[in-house]
């Protein structure tokens, strides 16, 4: 586990190396987190619409409730709260949400789903033109046409995605059954999230760069498994475990922060508390914007290095050297 940790921050070191001689490289990673700000502030507009301000149930269970705290009126009164469809029906029929906000939520998490795949692609695409191109080889216009090409199958991609994570998260709710059947379930779920960890990661990268379809890189995805083109697992370097670590840990600051803030009863609008919190945000959007863009460089170094071993006979495949960012993780 040290050794894969270890393995890790020299890839992270390597990959910000080049994102620093190739400013470009990190451009789109640092527009997901102004997206994600902007499609978060739409989800919040939309929440408030839906379920904020005062409405005619409001004021009348605030005009029922005065009149059950007064004495005046009860039974009418908790006749009018707890009845069919009232504000505080027992049923939970009324939930104050029409179709139009679920629609609307559901459009929401679709296009920013959609953008995070596309800034993710383009990132994808420059990466590979950095590694076997060179230094300022890639261009956004080309990256950008070449993933808009493949809207179709990462649309795939993501379905089949959420359909395996499903699958996953059934197969663990089944593992409560105990017994053998517990554990084989357990282990069932671990082996999807595994492999379609891995697989998802090598489609994207074969979706773009070589134009394929969803099918066409799933087939590309499982010749590079099944004929041992990566010579290493992604648990060697452990990448998404610091990732995941470093961000909890910024998060939870900020956390605490407020917290203890909170407990002081220390002015939120002070200027302290100002700086403190912008400096905190900072952190979080460059976290963020690095984690994105170290996971995308990863997983695309990986392909390239699968597909130039797949260039030569089986038995020179040991031989073949790995990008730079991922060669500088791998040496001792």
């Amino acid at each position: 586990m040290f050794d894969s940790i270890g393995r890790g921050f020299k890839l992270i070191l390597a990959s910000i190396k080049m994102g620093w001689h190739d400013k470009r490289l990190m451009v789109p990673s640092i527009f997901t987190v102004i997206s994600n700000i902007f499609f978060a502030i739409l989800l919040f507009l939309q929440g408030k619409t839906a379920f904020g301000g005062k409405s005619e149930t409001a004021n009348q269970l605030m005009q029922q409730g005065h009149n059950l705290l007064n004495g005046q009126g009860n039974a009418q009164a908790l006749t009018g709260l707890t009845g069919l469809n009232g504000p505080m029906d027992p049923t939970g029929m009324n939930m104050g949400v029409s179709s139009d906000s679920v629609l609307a939520v559901t459009g929401i998490l679709c296009v920013w789903w959609l953008t995070n795949r596309f800034l993710e692609g383009v990132t994808t695409a420059l990466v590979y033109s950095h590694l076997t191109e060179g230094k300022g080889s890639g261009k956004f216009s080309a990256a950008a046409s070449a993933v808009f090409t493949s809207l179709p199958a990462i649309i795939m991609l993501g379905l089949v995605t959420l359909i395996a994570k499903r699958i996953a998260g059934w197969l663990r709710d089944k593992r409560g059954d105990g017994g053998l059947f517990g554990f084989g379930f357990n282990f069932m779920a671990g082996i999807i999230e595994v492999f379609w960890t891995l697989a998802g990661h090598l489609i994207l990268p074969a979706i773009v760069i070589e134009g394929t379809s969803f099918w066409g890189a799933l087939k590309r995805a499982d010749k590079i498994a099944q004929g041992n083109l990566l010579t290493i697992g992604v648990g060697e370097v452990g990448v998404d475990l610091i990732c995941r670590l470093t961000s909890y840990v910024v998060y939870l600051a900020g956390v605490l922060g407020f917290g203890v803030s909170y407990v002081a009863h220390l002015s939120l609008t002070s200027p302290l508390m100002f700086m403190t919190a912008l400096i905190w945000g900072s952190m979080v959007l460059v976290v963020t914007a690095l984690s994105i863009y170290i996971r995308a460089a990863f997983y695309t170094c990986l392909y390239v290095w699968a597909i130039t071993a797949e260039e030569v006979e089986e038995a020179m495949r040991a031989e073949v050297a790995p990008p730079k960012p991922l060669a500088e993780a791998l040496a001792h």
